[in-house]
């Protein structure tokens, strides 16, 4: 706690101070800001921090990488830059310029990124457990009868049932708009009247629309919200101040309502649709293409932060196909990324870089690629191109196999239990991955004398052991 407190009294003095901060998120390994003056980063400065293992600006956000303990970082930065203040102040200054940054070039990455980040983890221990139930039920070792799987049952179906509940506050923090309100939507998206009339059509205002289930669904919710962000803004800066408390609930619920329901669901839920049609017809068509380039592109998704974009589109394909196709190459590509480890460890002659190779291997092996990527990949060059290799081709093993991941869940073998019916497709697709990028790590070897920088020496400290 003492050296996260210490670091996010530097990280607070090198991104301009607490009244730079426009927002502030954190996903498992990263603090994401959102700043109004970003000339006034000490880009040097935050990298030479003790226990920050690099920078990246990507998409409008000046993302942090710490690793592991980013969770109490954040929790420190919070206590000392008083975020929720902050974001109630600068709501305005905000609006002015939010409408630019809603339609710069790769927005969507900072708003969905955002959004998602602060219940990644909500979603790997839930997909953990939804895997586990699955299997155990598959092989007839837990009876759905019972009790105990109707407790574990309901905690792992949770996060992802109420997921527009979850989705409508982050939105709300990311849109800087009443929570309240986007909670409000959420349950009437959530209402039992509109879940169990899901499918039929009904009329209002002379227009008819079909009701649809909306529990698991993503895109329906963050467009409500964001357009309610604008209702509210602008409701509560022309109603008068004694009718605020009361005009401002009743006009964005007498909005928000219709629009929700009528128009941002049904056209939300269908982009849903489509999107996992899309990459249903690019699997059954070209599942080799479509595994390699995502397990190709993999490593470079996650060294700029991108990666969380596609947390959205796994959720939707699970809700709308019962299955995705894209975590198993996202597990083998981070197996690959261990494998890549393992190879440079073999390679290795410098005690020192063996030590930390193999470190590397070991979080890696769990699902914490970071260390490997800064570590191994992203400094020693040759490495990266081993891991993209190994992690394309086993990507395209495990597509054209047909493998699936039955709930969102980390992408690691310590979430096997996900991939229950194609269990033996991801041991051998992982087996793949890492054989082949240890043996091209090996054999494009690397030149240890290359000189470490900031962020390679902070990832090794970052390693499990």
């Amino acid at each position: 706690m003492k050296n996260s407190k210490k670091m996010a009294e530097e990280i607070l003095q090198g991104i301009g101070g607490k009244a730079n901060i426009t927002s502030l998120v954190h996903c498992m390994t990263r603090l994401r800001f959102t700043l109004k003056d970003e000339s006034l980063i000490q880009k040097q400065q935050i990298e030479n921090t003790e226990g920050v293992l690099g920078t990246m600006a990507q998409n409008g956000q000046f993302q942090i990488i710490i690793g592991q303990t980013v969770p109490d970082v954040y929790a420190e930065l919070c206590s000392l830059a008083g975020i929720e203040k902050m974001e109630a102040l600068n709501e305005n200054l905000d609006a002015d310029n939010q409408g630019q940054k809603k339609f710069r070039p790769g927005a969507i990455f900072e708003v969905v990124s955002g959004c998602f980040a602060p219940v990644v983890t909500a979603f790997a221990g839930a997909g953990i457990l939804k895997g586990i139930l699955t299997l155990l039920t598959t092989y007839s070792l837990l009876d759905t009868s019972t009790g105990l799987y109707l407790m574990l049952n309901a905690a792992s179906d949770a996060t992802f049932y109420f997921l527009p509940f979850l989705l409508a506050y982050t939105s709300a923090k990311r849109f800087k708009t009443n929570e309240i309100m986007a909670l409000i939507l959420a349950g009437i998206y959530m209402y039992p009247t509109i879940i169990n009339n899901a499918g039929t059509q009904v009329s209002a205002f002379g227009i008819s629309f079909y009701l649809v289930k909306y529990s698991s669904s993503v895109i329906p919710i963050m467009l409500s919200v964001w357009v309610m962000s604008y209702v509210h803004r602008w409701i509560s800066k022309v109603s008068p101040s004694f009718l605020r408390v009361v005009l401002v609930p009743v006009v964005v619920l007498l909005v928000m309502t219709p629009l929700s329901l009528m128009l941002f669901g049904p056209l939300g839920y269908n982009i849903g649709i489509y999107i996992g049609n899309f990459f249903k017809w690019l699997f059954d068509i070209a599942p080799m293409v479509g595994g390699f380039v995502d397990g190709f592109t993999r490593p470079l998704m996650v060294f700029t932060g991108t990666h969380m974009t596609m947390s959205p589109i796994m959720i939707n394909n699970i809700e709308t196909l019962g299955y995705d196709m894209l975590g198993p190459v996202h597990c083998v590509a981070t197996v690959s990324a261990a494998g890549m480890c393992f190879g440079a460890f073999l390679k290795a002659k410098k005690e020192s870089n063996k030590a930390a190779n193999f470190s590397s291997f070991i979080s890696a092996a769990i699902g914490i690629t970071e260390p490997a990527l800064y570590g191994v990949a992203f400094r020693f060059k040759r490495p990266l191109a081993a891991l993209c290799i190994g992690g394309g081709v086993s990507g395209a093993f495990v597509a054209a196999m047909g493998a699936k991941a039955l709930s969102f869940a980390m992408p690691a073998l310590i979430s096997l239990p996900v991939y229950t019916g194609t269990i033996p497709i991801i041991l051998a697709g992982s087996a793949i991955g890492f054989v082949l990028t240890a043996v091209l790590t090996y054999v494009l070897g690397f030149d240890e004398d290359i000189k470490k920088d900031e962020r390679a020496i902070e990832a090794e400290k970052k390693n499990l052991f």
